[in-house]
């Protein structure tokens, strides 16, 4: 059968168009219901299968002139959408004369099995969408306008929501960022202690907060609080005198980091509760291995909820804490300062080769067959390097931008990255876009090395015939030709979905004889004097 399929969005049309055609019908493509009609009237079609939302003409108006139009409306419309979902989208595309509403994302199988129906009712004549397109263009244009409304309402609704829980974690995450710089600025526990305090108020909107460190299991040594308040003056000073509520008893046994108190349930016998009449409160224990430290706890406000991202943050404000105060507990005050400093360095270090790691295994999901394949070039772009007696921060640079140089892959297609055999041209034009879209990816990460622009160049070329860009020569950066001619000897040298490993011999030879031309011909000679003369091993 020909089948015309209308969707703006180009994936979408490839995976249905691979869906079809592997099902062994013919597919006929367009973006929109303009093109799709004009398409329908210069030639024959059997099906049509649209989405809804669309620029120009959307899919409701679409199905609207199709039904109207003698030549058209008999042809089986079927709307396959992701963005109209619930039952009254579902109730007006049907009274336009639809014969299908199928929600996205469908089972492959599934959704070839409502086609298969639609086909053999079709190709029987018993075909009869569930109700007569409506007449009227009043109530067609009241109903259209109605459910278009309704979809900017839950738009707008939507969009408010995210605005409400982006402010409320940038507040909470602002707060954390200002205690971490407080820790990295300040070496006297009372002021951390007091200034956290200040700044979990001020940034977050707490009613109040306070922190206290333990001298032992049962009794604290330091007590601070934030406003400064009679009543939350008073609730530090009889807590540090050793009159402890029961929420601060049981937050003090219990192994959970993170405690939320409702306040009107299980504070009523507690002699302090009058201090405090927030509806909700949380303690967060501080532990340093295993070691409880001491507590945070902030009373909230009545418009203010903890969600489970905001736990978190509060969560990793207390580890930080924790770190900071173990620290200061360790050392003298000058020691402790070029401690925390360089133990926080270091964690910041591993962090950042943490992500970079996790980034490529991401990668790497998507395409099993190069599994490790951004390790080895990583180790050999690294390796040249090395032996070009480049700065050790340049080296670096290398090592992480050639760990995820194919990060723009998570943007291609699976079933292209998995292909067993030769790629059509529009599929290798998608593959030669995973450069770009892994530089747009990563461009607002403030690195300290052009990450970005390595990743988008590792495949030009000296001669201007590589990608995306067509550089030449002298616009292409070092490290970028470096990490080029790595990947290049490691993907010829490996097994692919589409063709058994070259060998190492065949690839050393593919760099060998375009030096020059396509590779840089210093790296090229750093790079055969490793494995010919120092026997490097990926």
């Amino acid at each position: 059968m020909r089948i015309l399929i209308v969707d703006d969005k180009d994936e979408n049309l490839y995976l249905l168009k691979t869906l079809l055609e592997g099902d062994g019908h013919e597919t006929i493509l367009a973006k929109n219901g303009v093109e799709a009609l004009d398409k329908l009237r210069k030639d024959s079609m059997d099906m049509i299968i649209s989405d809804i939302l669309m620029p120009r003409m959307d899919g409701f108006q679409f199905c609207r002139e199709c039904k109207k139009d003698e030549n058209l409306k008999k042809i089986p419309f079927i709307f396959y959408t992701a963005t109209y979902t619930d039952k009254k989208d579902e109730d007006f595309a049907l009274s336009l004369g639809a014969e299908k509403f199928i929600i996205k994302p469908q089972d492959p199988e599934e959704f070839l099995k409502i086609l298969e129906e639609v086909i053999e009712k079709y190709k029987k004549g018993l075909l009869i969408a569930p109700h007569e397109p409506i007449k009227e263009e009043e109530v067609y244009f009241a109903k259209y306008n109605k459910r278009l409304i309704q979809k900017l309402e839950k738009k707008m609704l939507d969009l408010e929501k995210s605005e409400k829980l982006a402010k409320h974690l940038y507040s909470a995450l602002k707060a954390i960022q200002n205690v971490n710089r407080l820790i990295i600025r300040e070496n006297s526990v009372n002021v951390i202690l007091q200034e956290a305090c200040d700044i979990l108020i001020e940034a977050r909107g707490y009613n109040s907060a306070w922190l206290g460190l333990l001298k032992d299991k049962k009794n604290f040594s330091m007590v601070v609080g934030s406003p400064p308040k009679e009543n939350v003056s008073r609730f530090c000073e009889q807590v540090l005198q050793g009159e402890i509520p029961p929420c601060i008893k049981k937050a003090l046994t219990r192994k959970d980091q993170f405690l939320l108190i409702n306040t009107y349930q299980e504070c009523g016998d507690c002699r302090l509760r009058d201090m405090h009449r927030e509806e909700q409160s949380a303690i967060i224990r501080i532990e340093y291995n295993r070691k409880l430290l001491g507590l945070l706890a902030i009373m909230l406000a009545p418009d203010i909820y903890i969600n489970e991202e905001e736990k978190e943050l509060l969560e990793e404000l207390t580890n930080d804490l924790a770190f900071c105060f173990q620290n200061i507990e360790l050392e003298e005050k000058e020691r402790q300062v070029e401690k925390k400093v360089q133990q926080s360095y270091k964690r910041l270090q591993k962090n950042m080769k943490d992500i970079i790691a996790t980034i490529g295994k991401i990668t790497e999901t998507r395409d099993p067959y190069t599994s490790g394949h951004q390790l080895r070039v990583s180790k050999l772009a690294t390796t040249i390097a090395q032996e070009m007696k480049l700065p050790l921060n340049k080296i670096e640079g290398i090592r992480i931008a050639s760990l995820i140089h194919d990060i723009g892959k998570i943007g291609i297609p699976a079933e292209i990255l998995v292909k067993p055999n030769k790629l059509t041209e529009i599929e290798f034009s998608l593959i030669k876009d995973h450069s770009q879209i892994g530089s747009d990816i990563l461009k607002s990460i403030d690195f300290s090395w052009p990450i970005t622009q390595i990743i988008l160049q590792h495949h030009e070329r000296m001669d201007g015939s590589g990608y995306p860009q067509g550089l030449k020569s002298e616009d292409i950066l070092l490290e970028a030709k470096i990490v080029g001619v790595a990947d290049v000897v490691e993907a010829m040298s490996s097994h692919r979905p589409y063709r058994p490993a070259l060998g190492i011999d065949a690839a050393l030879e593919e760099i060998s004889q375009n030096k020059g031309i396509l590779y840089d011909p210093e790296v090229v000679d750093i790079c055969l004097k490793l494995f010919k003369e120092k026997e490097f091993k990926f």
